[in-house]
């Protein structure tokens, strides 16, 4: 007996485009735009690290001046590293009834709700992924406002764009003079800058009424625009999704996926990946997100035709490259 066509072609490419599409809301979601997105051959494989000191000069002692006829001056050299990783996978479903599919009144089609809730549910928890890794002061250098600057960043006097352009100085040194080139806030945070005398005095002075107490609050996009002119950093994302963190059954309660009143500050941009045959090469980043699978849907009837199902699936890892090319600050308010 011949394979159906369904057997021989499981994924749906409408579905898979459906599930991908956005939805109301999702232009808070970060966690596509915060790493370079990596495409790996496999679903493991190696990075190979390179040694930033052997780029730093000679070091000290070694003088690159020789006589005639004398033997030049032999530089040092560091071992390179590498660094292991392997893509796990996700995976969501849902499925309704065949009478509801016929009996529900409600308008659109309850296919398409149930693939966007498959939809919402997989990006809502790759979101917390991304979030997991990059706001997890395990993972990069780390410390509280106000141990870093000796306050937080809604107390009165507080400076929290100074605060920020020295720590792009940290950043820079750790960096080995590279500068940041992303910055990611929690969106409590980030209103809290909006409130800021001294972000809202960068729109005038005393006399206008906005420098220090004025009656003007800054908007989303004056805050975005501030910061990148002032620090330089062309990458201002904010944390803002929301998700119900409540088990099943009881009383919905929900929390910010990016904590509130945490930021991170780092290079995540910087990456000019190559595959070669023994893994994959890449210029200095602090994390990267590496790809095997985009998300992909399809939809299937259960045996006894009761239910119609509709799945998605990616297979893809946020991997921490070098924690000295980000920092977390934590407690900013």
């Amino acid at each position: 007996m011949a394979s159906s066509y369904r057997n021989i072609h499981p994924v749906d490419e409408i579905l898979s485009g459906l599930v991908a599409e956005a939805v109301p809301s999702d232009n808070q979601l970060i966690a596509d735009k915060v790493c370079e997105n990596v495409r790996v051959p496999q679903r493991s494989g190696t990075l190979l690290l390179e040694t930033s000191r052997n780029f730093m000069g000679a070091g000290a002692g070694l003088d690159l001046e020789r006589a005639p006829g004398a033997s030049r001056a032999r530089i040092g050299g560091f071992d390179r590293s590498s660094l292991t990783y392997k893509c796990d996978i996700y995976s969501a479903e849902d499925g309704i009834a065949m009478e509801d599919i016929v009996d529900s009144q409600y308008p659109g089609s309850e296919e398409a709700r149930i693939v966007k809730k498959v939809a919402r549910v997989m990006k809502l928890a790759k979101e917390k992924r991304a979030a997991d890794v990059l706001f997890d002061g395990a993972n990069f250098n780390t410390a509280t406002s106000t141990a870093q600057f000796g306050g937080k960043f809604d107390v009165a006097g507080a400076e929290p764009l100074s605060y920020l352009d020295q720590l792009k100085d940290v950043i820079f040194e750790n960096a080995h003079g590279l500068n940041a080139d992303t910055l990611i806030l929690g969106r409590q945070v980030f209103r809290a800058l909006g409130r800021s005398g001294e972000l809202r005095g960068y729109f005038g002075d005393s006399s206008q009424g906005v420098a220090g107490g004025g009656r003007l609050v800054l908007n989303d996009e004056a805050i975005i625009n501030v910061l990148r002119d002032i620090l330089g950093i062309p990458n201002i994302l904010v944390g803002a999704a929301r998700q119900d963190t409540a088990a099943p059954g009881l009383a919905s309660s929900e929390s910010y996926i990016w904590t509130g009143d945490s930021i991170f500050m780092g290079i995540l941009h910087g990456a000019d990946a190559i595959q070669s045959r023994s893994g994959v090469r890449m210029m200095p980043i602090a994390a990267a997100n590496m790809v095997f699978e985009d998300v992909r849907a399809g939809q299937y009837d259960a045996l006894d035709l009761t239910r119609r199902n509709v799945w998605a699936d990616e297979s893809h890892k946020f991997q921490v490259i070098d924690g000295n090319l980000g920092f977390v600050l934590t407690d900013c308010l």
